[in-house]
C-alpha cells in the first residue's frame, strides 16, 4: 500500500491538469500541467450575458506597439496573438493565450454579444490586464503591460460596459444569474 505522501506526490500532476481543463481557446493544452510552453492563463469574468463571443488580443507591451494593426505587427515580426472563444453559458471564462517568451505584453478581453469582430462601444464590453479604467479612449500602455516570466501565468480581468457615459462593470447583482458559480 502506498504511503498518502506517496500517493499525494502521484496524483499531483493529475490535479494541476484538472485545475487548467476547463482553459479554452485553440492553444489550451500551453496552459496544462507540464507544458513546457510560455502562456497566461486569463480568467475573464463579468458577463453581461451569456451571447456572443470573446476575444481575447495579446500585444507587445510597448506604447508603439499597443492596440497597433495586427497585421503590422505580425509582418514586422513582433508579438500579436488573438484567441476567439465563445462565451461559456455559465462562471468566468479561462482563456490560454500563449506567449512569444517571457516579457512585457498587454492582454485585452472583448465580449461581443453578436459575435462580430469590429468592437461596437454601444454594446460590447472590453477590459485589459491590470483592469484600469476604459474610457473612449484608449488606455495607456503602462496602466495595461504585465511582466510574464517562464512557464504558465495566471490572470484575471473583469469586462466594462458603457453605463451612462462611461464603461464599468456590471454591478454584480444585476449580471445574467448564470454568471455567479
Amino acid at each position: 500500500m502506498l504511503k498518502k505522501s506517496a500517493l499525494t506526490l502521484m496524483l499531483l500532476p493529475l490535479l494541476g491538469a484538472a485545475a487548467h481543463a476547463g482553459a479554452l481557446g485553440p492553444d489550451a493544452a500551453a496552459c496544462s500541467a507540464g507544458s513546457a510552453k510560455d502562456a497566461v492563463l486569463l480568467t475573464v469574468d463579468g458577463f453581461r450575458n451569456r451571447e456572443g463571443t470573446l476575444r481575447v488580443e495579446l500585444w507587445p507591451g510597448t506604447e508603439a506597439d499597443f492596440l497597433r494593426n495586427h497585421h503590422e505587427l505580425v509582418a514586422e515580426g513582433k508579438a500579436y496573438h488573438r484567441v476567439t472563444v465563445p462565451v461559456p453559458q455559465s462562471g468566468p471564462a479561462q482563456v490560454c493565450v500563449p506567449l512569444p517568451g517571457p516579457g512585457t505584453y498587454a492582454l485585452g478581453a472583448f465580449h461581443s454579444p453578436s459575435g462580430v469582430r469590429k468592437f461596437n462601444w454601444r454594446r460590447d464590453g472590453a477590459t485589459f490586464t491590470r483592469n484600469p479604467r476604459v474610457g473612449l479612449s484608449k488606455p495607456k500602455v503602462e496602466d495595461v503591460a504585465v511582466t510574464y516570466g517562464h512557464g504558465v501565468s495566471k490572470d484575471s480581468v473583469t469586462l466594462n460596459y458603457l453605463r451612462g457615459l462611461a464603461f464599468r462593470p456590471i454591478p454584480k447583482d444585476r449580471l445574467d444569474s448564470n454568471n455567479r458559480d
